[in-house]
């Protein structure tokens, strides 16, 4: 149920909705960052929600600044918890 109501989301989600969220949490992020966590989100969310999400970064050597990257960390860890 709640895998589905992820997927529900996730396929409305838009790349400007990144950039508000980005913005709220008062982290910088470039339009190429906004890129790689859009496409990330839209094509490996099962594959991020089923590994560890420093584990998917590195393995796609996905470049991000380092507070973005911190602050995917904390968020992914408080919200996976919801889900599982």
């Amino acid at each position: 149920m709640k895998i589905d109501l992820l997927k529900n989301y996730i396929n409305k989600v838009t790349k400007e909705d990144i950039k508000n969220y980005i913005t709220k949490e008062c982290v910088c992020a470039s339009d190429k960052e906004i890129d790689i966590i859009y496409n990330a989100i839209k094509n490996d969310y099962e594959e991020i929600l089923n590994s560890n999400v420093t584990d998917y970064i590195s393995r796609h050597n996905l470049i991000l600044n380092k507070e973005l990257y911190k602050r995917i960390v904390e968020k992914y860890n408080y919200y996976k918890k919801f889900i599982e």
